[in-house]
């Protein structure tokens, strides 16, 4: 244990959420009885910050006699909150990380941890947590998604323990300016090419399920990647159920990933990929299915647009023909013609089930390339006869167009 020690004297130090705990819980006691305090301590005068008493007894004045220098008030103040957050692992930086054991008449954690205080499995955790730490890098993104209030969003990822647990964090700012902070923590699980975040988050003492993400790493090791993109689930700061595609984008320090969450600019390729993405499920239980939302009481013109048709696109004074099939059910748009696929197909109901709109691109040799098509959906849905609308779209040359579509059963 004296050479795990030594090989990392440089770096800082892990304490396992338990140890951390105990730690703190025996300076303050000590503190306590040193100088004969009963009952309760305002914090800022504990620790030794902000508007404190510098005549009064406080932990700081205690701290810089040990290490004979500067302390900082409120590090372990801080310390104190991560805990408190549900933080699982207590960071404590290079030059204080004797300084606590000392203060105890310890002389290193090593000494602490095999002082007696802890079960042998709270001690084999921290060791194993020790032990660990010089093969350890922990690894920065910033993630990217569609978020809340329509907007592009970013939040802080940090990975830590060999891609075994990992720290979020996200920051809103409202429009007076003030910040809400967001933290999760949680564990990684790798299964076949993906990885599996499962996040919790605190209020107070009380412990919360997050969000879940799931990303693709493929065969390769995920710190390979500088780019993971996946999917989240959850529940947005309004309390409705969410779902959305997220990518990470990897940096190198916790100062970076800091000043790219800070900066209000988004890189336009990531954005491109994520504006819009985002599924939301309000919180309201609906008991008529018509008022699901405010398309549901079109649904029976959905249904009966289903079927086999010829599309004829007039335009320039030339005809092109397209056999097509709504799919009954999936309203899935797909093509007859063997050498034409159908792609990025939506069939929607507009202007409250007056007006059906296909629109759909088109892969293969054919005039048009892409296509959106309006018609009279009480007309449509008539089978009886040919129905006349509109369309706008781009040519196989890339011209802009308009024109006339004829549609008839296919018989």
């Amino acid at each position: 244990m004296e050479n795990l020690l030594k090989r990392n004297e440089s770096e800082t130090l892990l304490l396992t959420k338990q140890v951390f705990n105990v730690l703190l819980d025996k300076v303050i006691a000590h503190f306590k009885e040193s100088h004969k305090i009963d009952g309760n301590y305002k914090d800022s005068q504990l620790y030794g910050f902000g508007n404190y008493d510098l005549e009064k007894a406080n932990l700081k004045n205690d701290l810089e006699l040990v290490l004979r220098g500067y302390v900082n008030g409120k590090y372990l103040y801080n310390k104190h909150r991560e805990v408190s957050s549900g933080k699982p692992i207590i960071k404590i930086s290079r030059e204080y990380r004797s300084l606590f054991f000392n203060y105890l008449g310890y002389r290193d954690v090593i000494e602490f941890i095999e002082s007696g205080l802890f079960t042998p499995k709270q001690r084999d955790k921290q060791f194993e947590l020790l032990s660990r730490r010089g093969s350890l890098i922990d690894h920065y993104y910033v993630c990217y998604y569609f978020g809340e209030d329509n907007k592009m969003n970013k939040g802080q990822v940090v990975i830590y323990n060999d891609w075994k647990t990992v720290e979020m964090i996200y920051v809103y700012v409202d429009e007076n300016g003030a910040r809400g902070v967001y933290t999760f923590y949680g564990t990684i699980s790798q299964s076949e090419d993906f990885a599996h975040f499962d996040t919790k988050y605190f209020v107070g003492n009380k412990k919360s399920e997050g969000a879940k993400f799931i990303f693709f790493i493929g065969k390769s090791s995920p710190n390979e990647r500088h780019y993971l993109i996946g999917t989240y689930s959850g529940f947005d700061k309004y309390d409705r159920a969410i779902a959305g595609k997220m990518i990470l984008k990897k940096f190198s320090s916790k100062a970076e990933i800091e000043e790219e969450v800070n900066s209000k600019s988004f890189d336009p390729i990531i954005c491109q990929e994520l504006n819009k993405i985002r599924l939301v499920v309000e919180s309201n239980i609906r008991k008529n299915p018509l008022r699901f939302s405010k398309k549901s009481p079109y649904a029976q013109i959905l249904t009966k647009s289903a079927g086999d048709y010829v599309f004829e696109f007039i335009t320039g004074g030339s005809n092109h023909e397209l056999k097509l099939r709504i799919e009954k059910y999936h309203y899935n748009i797909v093509s007859l013609n063997d050498s034409i696929i159908i792609e990025d197909d939506k069939v929607l109901v507009l202007n409250k089930g007056q007006i059906l709109n296909l629109d759909f691109s088109i892969s293969g040799m054919f005039y048009l390339q892409k296509t959106s098509i309006y018609i009279n959906a009480m007309d449509f849905i008539d089978k009886n006869k040919e129905v006349e609308g509109n369309f706008n779209g781009v040519d196989v040359n890339n011209n802009i167009v308009s024109g006339l579509v004829k549609i008839s059963n296919l018989i």
